[in-house]
């Protein structure tokens, strides 16, 4: 990728706005640009957005600046850029195909055949700027690992590199959530690896592999190597007692960055807890918390956590309504789930309670439906198929091949799901 023309419009400019999107990998992009840019001395401004449109064209055509960048948004809706301005556009997304204005200097991997993450654009950009600024590596990790592309493409790359730099180190382990700042019991109760879901269940069964957790608590990263060691035999034992089909895989990768804060230092975390920021539109917050302040940490996750609850409780109870094919699960959530939280509850569904390969997930917002798109199909392409249905309906629409994003116009949800059934059976 040539950064060149970009590295000039930044020198020339002195006031620089960011435009990013509210997930990790959009917060990470925006901390490394927003770092990597005070450093070189420029004012900078910040907007968090949940998608580019017209709305968010106008208010960011209003704030005073001598160049906007866009990071992880922006390729996909390049004609409604304003065209009056000078535009970085630092982006992974599929570019829309139209003819680019001069003030518009695109950077993105796809062009060249290449998978990275927004960070990852973000930090290569940051290394041209200045090399010193190799320590914000940490978030183009964060960034690769929210979007699932970690091990893909140039984001193994940045990984090895983290590496390199002694910033990140990688451990196997149980495949759980929370290797360093939950408590065992609750990791194991709430994993899809460990038949036993109920807490006291879980307790008793450490307490009779002599896992001592009374005094302080102890995370899965807290354990001895032998406590580790008996823990994966006793569970592989209890998943074969249980005809658990391939007892044995149970193992993920643990990826550790070793110049955050405890509370930040498991990526996997980190990028959860930037989703929950995001989701609840806590993006003054959120940069407190990246700049060293973890006071509003628990705070927010708690309302998260809640949040997901009671979004998760809904459309479980409702399950048998939603409409299904022999593949897809539908869940129309009209006003039930919040429209920024529907995305993540897709996510909940595809990768533990339904087998459908496609789960489409439709929340109202205001007089639109947002529509978030999950799948675990190899030859079905989401990008491509959730950009034509919604135009097709006088909406927008795009993402990734695995997970992507739409919006149409509200009551229009019926005439979408036929469509997109249409265009998955082709």
């Amino acid at each position: 990728m040539d950064f060149r023309r970009a590295i000039e419009k930044v020198n020339k400019a002195s006031n620089i706005l960011v435009v990013s999107h509210f997930d990790c990998d959009g917060l990470c992009s925006a901390k490394i640009l927003i770092d990597s840019l005070k450093r070189a001395g420029k004012q900078v401004k910040v907007k968090i957005a949940k998608e580019i449109s017209l709305e968010l064209i106008s208010e960011i055509e209003k704030i005073n600046s001598d160049l906007i960048i866009f990071s992880d948004l922006g390729s996909g809706y390049l004609s409604l850029l304003p065209e009056n301005r000078e535009i970085i556009v630092l982006d992974h997304h599929t570019p829309e195909k139209v003819q680019i204005p001069q003030n518009i200097e695109q950077i993105n991997p796809v062009l060249e055949n290449k998978e990275l993450c927004g960070a990852g654009v973000c930090y290569l950009f940051s290394l041209e700027l200045d090399r010193k600024n190799q320590d914000l590596i940490d978030f183009a990790v964060v960034g690769a690992i929210g979007d699932n592309q970690i091990e893909i493409s140039e984001n193994k790359k940045i990984k090895e590199k983290a590496i390199q730099l002694k910033r990140l180190k990688i451990e196997k382990g149980l495949k759980i959530f929370g290797h360093v700042n939950r408590l065992l019991h609750e990791s194991l109760r709430n994993a899809n690896i460990f038949p036993l879901n109920n807490d006291s269940h879980v307790v008793q069964f450490l307490n009779e592999l002599k896992i001592d957790l009374k005094g302080k608590p102890k995370s899965y990263c807290d354990l001895t190597k032998e406590e580790k060691e008996k823990l994966t035999l006793e569970i592989i034992k209890e998943r074969i007692r249980e005809n658990i089909e391939n007892p044995a895989d149970i193992f993920s990768d643990i990826y550790i960055l070793l110049k955050q804060p405890k509370l930040l230092s498991d990526a996997l975390e980190f990028s959860t807890i930037l989703n929950a920021f995001g989701r609840l539109e806590k993006f003054d917050e959120v940069f407190e918390m990246l700049s060293g302040n973890l006071n509003t940490l628990e705070r927010v996750l708690a309302e998260y956590r809640r949040k997901i609850a009671t979004c998760l409780s809904w459309a479980t109870k409702n399950l048998k309504n939603f409409r299904k094919t022999e593949n897809i699960l539908f869940i129309d959530a009209k006003k039930n789930i919040d429209s920024n939280i529907i995305g993540t509850i897709a996510s909940i569904f595809i990768n533990g309670i339904t087998d459908k390969k496609i789960v489409v997930g439709l929340a109202e917002s205001d007089n639109e439906v947002k529509i978030s798109t999950r799948s675990k199909e190899q030859k079905i392409d989401l990008d491509l198929i959730l950009s034509e249905c919604c135009k097709k309906l006088g909406g927008i629409g795009g993402g990734h091949k695995e997970a992507a994003g739409g919006k149409i116009e509200k009551g229009k949800e019926k005439e979408f799901i036929n469509i997109f059934c249409e265009y998955v059976g082709e």
